[in-house]
């Protein structure tokens, strides 16, 4: 079933499944081995979500991150109290939500998007193919709106015990009415831009449900399910014009059941996660077999003529084999954590900040109630009576007392030393919690006395603790990256059949224009796809006379433009590998990387070694593009700097050089 277990302790039929009924979806032989095949896997994934792991403390995944995310978000809950213990501090700190959010404001200043090196057939490098390929990565993530998706990624690692993220290249199209010259409406599908492109989707710790949780590499899972809640209405504009949809039923799926004569059938079944509105979408990606499996309320949605190798993957990447370019299929999936939680590398999930704090906070959370439970009698103090009445636990309240008989005595109560006790357990909780997440001083709380020392060594913890987590993050921006690439092969070098010109046929192939920034100046890059030049061999001569012609051709005379002519049979079949620098993240993370220009620019302007630097070009890229904010042009000086200033600059150096002269360069490249 794609739902529960249908077997109970003793291995026998659940008593809820004798008496189903069976449903009018009832496909073919092929289909019905194919639905077996992913129900016995949903299973073996489910059991595993919700079995106990040493690795979670004893815990399941589900339940571990259900646990993680409380302590992130100080959860406190609805709990039922007599009327005499009301009084009770239920509250809880912010600790260690606060210390999360510290981390994740540090790592929002290292978003980085993912170097690209290129090779082509012969495995040397393609230099320009990597930068029109950088070029395109980059504005495929801007239009998916990375930076903010970046957020919630580093998030989602700090909270939970994986962040998942899908990389998908979506075309949406949504049902408009049109109105005819006859005056009536006609239904039409129209392409939703907003929605169509490159789509991240940071999935849920339960929507992803692995096939074994002892394979750390996500690439080498043997399968992968993907379930997800989604409106009939959204099924049925994705999925309606499958002629099986009419057996989808809103808050309904399917379970096969083999019957006594051996024959097996399908049962409807309540989906017990969704309501009367919504329906179940499960995806099952089998690698191995090059098989993607979707089921919308338990109903087949691919290709029935050929079940098992009619449904190949929809994410696929470009590889030579045997001197022939065929496409190989690829999870669509990228994954990180917070920090490794097995040494050998073997367990797929992570152990995420949140588990890490978990037992300090709750430290500090029991501290911290009895402190304001005692404060709270100490200072409404309530009154022990001894006589003849009769005393209960409903006595011991703040301001209570109860009527007392001649001659008892009353004695108020008084907490002593205790409370100077829990202070310093939770003293004690808050340094531990700092030591193994982030220090005050790194979230800005600086108290009075705090030494340079004691600054220096906050310091040096935290770059500890993010260099971990910078280099999770760089595995993950680089495996966004190599999924992004995947999606530009496929969509960016595809053309389109050009009706234009009928006494030939032609292909008109895309031109992509995204406008970003390097060195400090605003640049719009001008990716050209054609094949006119395909099977044309160019030499070195041709290919920059190209280039020049291309230039001028676009009357810029500032430079901001770069126009990029690229041939994409060849573009498609480059060998592209994606590359971020840890350090780089934890420099940005730390708010160092200014500091590291500024040294690197104080060194390469030291007397010493000036006379072995160009020191305009030092000039420019330590301090004028670093620090211009968006317009180094505005502030570089027009021409060559003179003889006589430049060698007044280098007299310390002792030594003299003549003018220099700038190198013209094409604003333009060839690929191909």
């Amino acid at each position: 079933m794609i739902g529960q277990s249908l077997i109970d302790d003793k291995g026998e039929l659940k008593e809820q499944y004798k008496t189903l009924s069976k449903s009018k979806y009832q496909p073919s032989e092929e289909v019905m081995k194919l639905f077996e095949k992913v129900q016995t896997d949903y299973q073996t994934a489910y059991m595993l979500q919700n079995r106990s792991f040493n690795e979670f403390d004893g815990y399941s995944l589900l339940q571990r991150a259900k646990m993680d995310q409380e302590t992130f978000s100080s959860f406190v809950g609805i709990e039922y109290l007599p009327a005499h213990k009301k009084w009770r501090w239920r509250g809880r700190r912010n600790t260690a939500r606060n210390k999360l959010i510290g981390i994740l404001s540090h790592m929002l200043a290292a978003m980085l998007f993912p170097v690209v090196r290129a090779q082509d057939e012969s495995d040397e490098e393609d230099k320009g193919a990597a930068r029109a390929m950088a070029i395109l990565v980059e504005e495929y993530l801007r239009k998916a709106d990375y930076e903010m998706k970046f957020m919630y990624i580093v998030l989602s690692a700090l909270v939970n015990p994986a962040v998942f993220v899908n990389v998908e290249f979506v075309e949406a199209y949504q049902r408009i009415k049109v109105k005819t010259d006859s005056g009536k409406y006609e239904v039409e599908k129209v392409l939703d831009e907003f929605l169509s492109g490159l789509n991240l989707n940071i999935l849920p710790i339960d929507e992803v449900m692995l096939g074994d949780f002892y394979t750390f590499d996500i690439r080498r899972q043997p399968f992968i399910l993907r379930v997800r809640r989604i409106s009939y209405e959204k099924a049925r504009s994705v999925y309606g014009d499958n002629k099986n949809f009419e057996y989808v039923q809103p808050g309904m799926t399917h379970v096969l059941i083999n019957g006594e004569d051996g024959e097996q059938q399908l049962f409807d079944v309540d989906w017990t996660e969704a309501d009367s509105n919504f329906v179940q979408e499960i995806t099952a990606y089998y690698l191995a077999d090059d098989m993607e499996v979707k089921l919308v309320g338990g109903v087949f949605m691919g290709n029935e003529e050929d079940v098992w190798n009619g449904n190949p993957f929809s994410h696929r990447r470009a590889t030579l084999h045997k001197n022939k370019w065929v496409t190989v299929p690829v999870y669509p999936f990228a994954k990180t954590g917070f920090e490794p939680i097995d040494p050998s590398c073997r367990f797929a999930y992570y152990k995420s900040g949140a588990f890490k704090e978990y037992w300090d906070d709750k430290g500090i959370n029991q501290m911290d109630r009895l402190m304001m439970d005692g404060s709270y009698l100490e200072v409404i103090k309530p009154i022990f009576i001894s006589g003849a009445a009769k005393i209960d636990s409903t006595v011991v309240v703040p301001g209570a007392s109860v009527a007392l008989p001649a001659d008892a005595s009353v004695t108020p109560y008084s907490v002593g030393s205790n409370l100077a006790a829990a202070y310093n357990a939770i003293r004690e909780r808050e340094n531990a919690l700092s030591e193994s997440t982030q220090d005050k001083i790194m979230q800005g709380n600086v108290e009075k006395g705090v030494t340079a020392y004691a600054t220096n060594r906050a310091e040096k913890n935290a770059r500890i603790f993010l260099g971990v987590f910078g280099l999770m993050l760089a595995s993950l921006v680089e495996q966004i990256g190599e999924l992004t690439t995947d999606c530009v092969v496929a969509t960016a070098t595809v053309g389109d059949v050009d009706l234009t010109t009928p006494e030939s046929v032609r292909m008109k192939f895309k031109t992509i224009t995204s406008r970003s920034t390097e060195k400090g100046r605003s640049i719009t890059h001008k990716i050209i796809f054609t094949d006119k030049n395909m099977g044309y061999d160019m030499t070195k001569e041709e290919i920059r006379k190209r280039e020049w012609e291309l230039y001028n051709k676009t009357g810029k005379e500032k430079g901001d433009q770069r126009i990029f002519e690229v041939n994409p049979y060849l573009f498609a079949r480059r060998k592209y590998f994606m590359y971020v620098d840890a350090d780089q993240i934890v420099q940005k993370s730390m708010g160092t990387d200014r500091d590291q220009s500024i040294l690197a620019f104080n060194i390469l302007t030291d007397s010493r070694v000036a006379p072995f630097t160009d020191q305009e070009a030092v000039v420019n890229d330590f301090v004028i593009d670093e620090f211009s904010n968006g317009n180094p042009d505005r502030y570089k000086r027009k021409g060559n700097l003179p003889d006589e200033l430049l060698n007044g600059m280098m007299a310390q150096a002792g030594t003299k050089t003549g003018g220099m002269e700038a190198v013209a360069e094409p604003g333009a490249e060839f690929i191909g």
